[in-house]
């Protein structure tokens, strides 16, 4: 019998474990009314930005140096997508922080105010740039990624930040909507921690795969 690829199985207690834990997050607040679990700076807050943080440091450490099949190329192209999924992690983190009330007017600035514009600008317009020199590589990556465990749990957590984003607009208000909001992205962020341990993995094997087409091809 062949185990469980121990990835699967880590990103499965991942989900399962959140998932539970928004079980108990709902009774304690529906049934407890403890409704200070979802404010701001508050417990859901906390752990949604663990796991983006967590999330983030898997992504920037990824990399494909022991992988001979891979050319040095390739090798930088796909260190650049990682930035990349590094640096998103790195938006979601900032876009979570609650720091108005810190008093701090440099960080509430940066966090909260016209200062955040400035910074995603920095951050994306050049990588925003490199990417576009082989987007063409990138596009085809993609293309081949569609059912890789990566992508199908990274699209599970965009339904969810879209899920979370009709609360967090108000578009639609029910009793505890910002409850909703909170644990909709919790969730969202465990499929993308789920998403990150499997990314160098699936893209490895994604990538090894087109290059094996690309050679049998006919010239």
């Amino acid at each position: 019998m062949n185990k469980q690829n121990p990835i699967g199985q880590a990103a499965g207690w991942i989900i399962g474990f959140t998932a539970v834990l928004s079980l108990i997050l709902s009774w304690s607040v529906m049934q407890q009314g403890l409704v200070m679990l979802y404010d701001e700076n508050h417990m859901m807050e906390h752990l949604q930005l663990a796991l983006i943080l967590v999330a983030g440091v898997i992504f920037w450490r990824s990399n494909w140096c022991e992988m001979d099949e891979v050319s040095p190329q390739m090798r930088r192209q796909l260190r650049w997508l990682a930035l990349t999924a590094s640096a998103l992690m790195f938006s979601f983190f900032i876009r979570e922080m609650s720091v108005k009330q810190s008093g701090i007017e440099w960080l509430v600035y940066w966090v909260d105010g016209s200062g955040f514009k400035i910074l995603m600008a920095l951050i994306w317009l050049p990588l925003l740039v490199i990417l576009s020199r082989n987007f063409s590589s990138y596009w085809m990556l993609l293309r081949k990624s569609l059912f890789s465990p990566f992508f199908l749990m990274a699209m599970a957590a965009l339904a969810l930040l879209m899920v979370g984003a009709v609360f967090d607009k108000e578009i639609f208000k029910p009793e505890f909507f910002r409850f909703y909001e909170e644990v909709a992205e919790l969730n969202a962020y465990a499929w993308l921690l789920a998403s990150a341990l499997a990314f160098e993995r699936d893209i490895a094997l994604t990538r090894r795969d087109t290059e094996r087409v690309q050679q049998l091809a006919p010239a």
